[in-house]
């Protein structure tokens, strides 16, 4: 619960402290006197966009503290722990407000983003104000009623994260397929490509052992004829062959090379030379008796080498680079396949989530439908209690009828009205008057505030419109509110001021040169002053006097 707060410099307050107890306080005085400044002061330490016109006219700098009990808030207590915030047990804020412009948040201390305030906000207080009926005919906040009450937050957050993946990933999907429909004339033309081709099996090996081949078969009779005159030369020619001459010298110099040992290493090279020679003549015997002139087959590797040559133009390359032209084509077809895979999986995908998000959206309707005749009944019950006798408030549930899902579900919910007998039930912004439609919030917002998590209410001046038994009524509501929550009420009605536990008065004095706000927290006698003048303006009597304590005594009771 909030349990301090403390604002200096702040428009029309200099220096001023206040501290909160349990139970019901009250905030009162004149017209004017500045009781919803300290709202504003509370809603700008807890994240409210700041002005630099807020700080007070000949000061350079506003400030706004405030602490918050973490006796009975395990939920704020666990969150400043995840973000490493906490500090024995303390919730204490601070937002400072520069001339300049520039606006600075701490908690327990440590400068923080103004988002962090904002959350701790969410876990800690609940503003309702004196405009709230203004805002009650906006489906939004129809819907959130509901929500507040059948505690559907944690799904909402689930359906939050959950839609918005999905929609990131129907993203993903239009463009991948605005991709796949650029590149789908790309991809025919590889298959086409990739399949001609492939056809051809073709390696570096296979197009290398082509042209050797044709180049052979076009030189197969000067091959012939070398093959053939160096077999004369080296081995037939009866009188001058090159193995008769050598092996004739070898002889000779065999025989004498036991008078001449320096003849050893001529007869061994020449013993190597006749080796040598035999070994070349059986090759090119061998060559001689294999070899072929086959016109057929040099025409077929000709063919052959003619269509590889205009693949070759056609491709932009050289013949030898067909093998590794095809392999990149290869490779880019199959990266534009994957992209079909991966448009499949991301379809996928999108219906998993999609199902996803629809289960949530069932779920969020079935708690809705009910949460909402309890409620509509408890609602019915309170604005009959706040003077509208014949009020009936119905709650209508439909599914969007084009079975769209956005991240509070897939149901359009209307609070209807009726405020007379044997009216049927309408829209809010049709049937009720503003004074009606004052109340009904003031009964909704009455209702729903238990159904709320966090420890601190404040209602700000919502009982704007109202008074008599009537403003008694709405006083022992908040009452009892406060047996669960701090509650903290701006009011100008008597009927309610008394109702509370505690009660502050908020004055403006007007100096010479400056104007100051000053908080007194009352004690028995002061409330009954104070009560008085709510009762009877400046002028006082005994009458109204006692009236105050009496009905001061009775709320105690």
């Amino acid at each position: 619960m909030l349990t301090s707060l403390s604002v200096r410099n702040l428009a029309v307050v200099e220096d001023l402290a206040l501290t909160f107890d349990k139970g019901m306080t009250s905030l009162t005085g004149e017209t004017g006197a500045g009781k919803s400044m300290l709202v504003d002061a509370l809603s700008l330490v807890l994240g409210d966009r700041a002005d630099s016109n807020m700080i007070r006219h000949g000061a350079e700098r506003a400030e706004v503290e405030a602490d918050f009990s973490l006796e009975h808030n395990s939920v704020l207590s666990k969150w400043l722990i995840e973000q490493e915030l906490d500090d024995d047990e303390q919730c204490h804020l601070r937002r400072t407000i520069n001339r300049d412009g520039r606006s600075k948040g701490y908690i327990n201390g440590r400068a923080v983003p103004l988002v962090l305030l904002r959350e701790i906000s969410e876990r800690s207080i609940d503003i309702h104000g004196q405009h709230a009926h203004q805002s009650l005919v906006r489906p939004q906040t129809q819907r959130e009623i509901i929500d507040i009450v059948a505690q559907n937050k944690p799904l909402l957050d689930e359906l939050k994260t959950v839609h918005r993946e999905w929609q990131a990933l129907q993203q993903e999907l239009v463009t991948i397929q605005q991709r796949s429909d650029e590149q789908k004339a790309r991809q025919e033309l590889l298959q086409y490509q990739v399949d001609e081709l492939d056809a051809l099996a073709l390696t570096e090996h296979s197009i290398n052992a082509l042209l050797q081949e044709q180049t052979q078969l076009a030189n197969a009779s000067q091959l012939i004829l070398a093959a053939e005159t160096g077999l004369q030369r080296i081995f037939d020619d009866e009188q001058a062959a090159a193995y008769d001459q050598i092996s004739s010298t070898l002889a000779e110099l065999e025989k004498l090379q036991d008078f001449e040992p320096r003849f050893a290493s001529a007869v061994e090279t020449l013993n190597s030379a006749i080796i040598n020679l035999d070994e070349s003549a059986t090759e090119l015997r061998h060559y001689l008796d294999h070899v072929e002139l086959d016109p057929s087959r040099l025409d077929d590797i000709e063919t052959q080498l003619s269509l590889l040559h205009e693949l070759a133009r056609k491709h932009h390359v050289e013949i030898e680079q067909l093998p590794a032209h095809y392999q990149q084509l290869s490779d880019e077809l199959a990266t534009l396949s994957s992209s079909e895979m991966q448009q499949a999986q991301r379809r996928r995908a999108v219906d998993e989530k999609e199902k996803i998000c629809r289960d949530l959206c069932e779920k969020l309707h079935q708690r809705r439908e009910k949460a909402a005749k309890p409620l509509a009944k408890q609602i019915t019950d309170s604005i009959q209690q706040l003077a509208i006798p014949a009020g009936r408030i119905e709650i209508q549930i439909q599914r969007y009828s084009d079975n769209r899902m956005t991240e509070t579900g897939a149901d359009q919910i209307r609070l209807l009205v009726a405020t007379n007998p044997g009216q049927p039930a309408g829209e809010l912004v049709k049937v009720a008057s503003g004074g009606e439609l004052a109340r009904i919030s003031l009964a909704i917002q009455v209702v729903t505030a238990g159904k709320r998590s966090v420890p601190t209410l404040i209602f700000d001046e919502v009982d704007v419109g109202i008074g008599g038994s009537v403003a008694e009524v709405v006083g022992q509501h908040l009452r009892k509110l406060a047996s669960s929550q701090q509650v903290i009420c701006i009011t100008h009605l008597p009927q309610v001021a008394a109702q509370a536990h505690h009660q502050l008065q908020v004055n403006k004095k007007h100096l010479k040169d400056s104007t100051h706000i000053e908080v007194d927290k009352l004690d028995k006698v002061q409330r009954v002053e104070e009560i008085a003048r709510m009762l009877g303006g400046v002028n006082l009597t005994q009458k109204t006097r006692s009236h105050a304590e009496e009905m001061l005594d009775q709320a105690q009771q």
